[in-house]
């Protein structure tokens, strides 16, 4: 009996064991954030460990952040939420294009708009949509991409971080708000990231407007917020129906809608996509997720 006993106390202490390493950290919060437990919810904390099956319920307008390993999730809206069923997802949230987008973020241009539309209307002013509002020497702006291209991330989110916060109250921070977006992606921050890009007031009639849309697009994707993608998306395929840009944002749809079980949207927004240029590299990632 005593041997049994043992046995029966060991397997509780592996399982135990099994059941920690398998455990997420809280890497990010804000809002309120807790734990399911059997006395009822428990506040979160960074550095908190979060059993794979857990249960947590976020609320004023809280996001949560976990890591494990190479898995992350990132919860941005306020809701009660499966850890288990978030990890399982999370697998294929993206497809993994997210880094490839990202690292040619800074090629894509915003092409000219239809003319019928009100950033047509602001490019047709100005003379062509290529628009710079925000000073082009501005030493700011200058010195913060040089560190996002050098991929010190931590810095340029630091220095943006402070530019915005001291900025006068007639300095347009509309591009460094953006840059800071990049800065916190880049430094796998995704749910600061999207805190970032949501204080921007972007216009249409600027060089990075394009990179803005899909920069927010690929973090609601890899949140899984896939309608709140579509809605972001489905206005610039509109409004800006050429350029490597609006190949991006069919490639984001297509995995949207596939991720929300609309299999021939998927198949009509990645076809788009690809027929707008075979020759990109964005249209070969397009061809891979129309094979997957």
């Amino acid at each position: 009996m005593r041997r049994t006993w043992v046995l029966v106390l060991a397997l509780a202490i592996v399982g135990a064991a099994g059941a920690f390493a398998q455990a997420f950290t809280v890497s990010y919060l804000d809002g309120t954030v807790e734990l399911q437990t059997a006395k009822g919810w428990s506040a979160v904390s960074i550095g908190d460990q979060v059993a794979a099956d857990a249960t947590v319920r976020i609320s004023q307008q809280g996001s949560l952040e976990l890591s494990r390993a190479k898995t992350k999730i990132t919860l941005l809206k306020d809701g009660v939420f499966s850890i288990a069923s978030l990890a399982k997802a999370s697998s294929s949230a993206g497809a993994g294009v997210g880094g490839s987008i990202s690292q040619k973020l800074q090629t894509l241009v915003t092409e000219k708009p239809k003319a019928s539309t009100a950033g047509g209307v602001r490019g047709a002013e100005q003379g062509s949509a290529n628009v710079t509002w925000v000073d082009e020497g501005d030493e700011t702006r200058s010195q913060a991409q040089s560190l996002i291209d050098a991929k010190k991330y931590q810095d340029a989110a630091a220095m943006l971080s402070d530019a915005i916060k001291n900025a006068g109250p007639d300095t347009d921070t509309s591009e460094l708000g953006y840059l800071l977006g990049v800065a916190y992606y880049g430094a796998g921050q995704t749910a600061k990231a999207y805190r970032a890009l949501g204080q921007v007031n972007a216009d249409p009639g600027t060089t990075w407007y394009a990179r803005y849309v899909i920069l927010r697009a690929q973090v609601l994707v890899d949140t899984q917020n896939y309608n709140d993608a579509l809605t972001l998306l489905g206005p610039f395929t509109t409004n800006y129906p050429t350029g490597e840009a609006t190949q991006v944002a069919w490639l984001l749809s297509g995995i949207s809608q596939r991720a929300l079980g609309n299999a021939a949207a998927a198949k009509t927004d990645f076809d788009t996509g690809y027929q707008l240029d075979p020759s990109t590299d964005t249209a070969r990632l397009i061809d891979q997720q129309r094979h997957l």
